[in-house]
């Protein structure tokens, strides 16, 4: 009942005069809360107040460029080198005992022989 009448104040349905005092602290509250929302909607923070918080978001945001680009670097490297292996500048040569040798192309010998047959 008190939240209808108070609506229909609001409203502009009924007028402030000869209200109960209680309705009308309730108004007078409601007014209060009404206007202190609207100045905080309304806040424009000073010139200083912007510069401060951009800075620190250019800050974070070069940094965070930096990380992508290296990871994107490394990232990048590491696709390159699958793709084009490096070749060794010199071939390492191994010197193979004789009888080792012999062994080996003996091996060659039979799995040639074997797949003839």
């Amino acid at each position: 009942m008190k939240d209808d009448r108070l609506n229909r104040i609001l409203d502009g349905e009924e007028p402030i005069e000869g209200l109960p005092e209680e309705l009308l602290r309730d108004y007078r509250v409601y007014r209060e809360a009404i206007t202190l929302y609207r100045i905080r909607c309304e806040y424009v923070p000073s010139e200083r107040l912007m510069r401060k918080i951009l800075k620190k978001r250019r800050k974070k945001l070069v940094l965070s460029t930096v990380f992508a680009g290296i990871a994107v670097s490394l990232l990048l490297l590491s696709v390159v080198l699958d793709i084009f292996p490096v070749s060794p500048s010199r071939k390492v040569v191994q010197k193979q005992n004789p009888v080792v040798k012999e062994l080996i192309d003996y091996i060659k010998t039979v799995e040639v022989v074997s797949d003839g047959w």
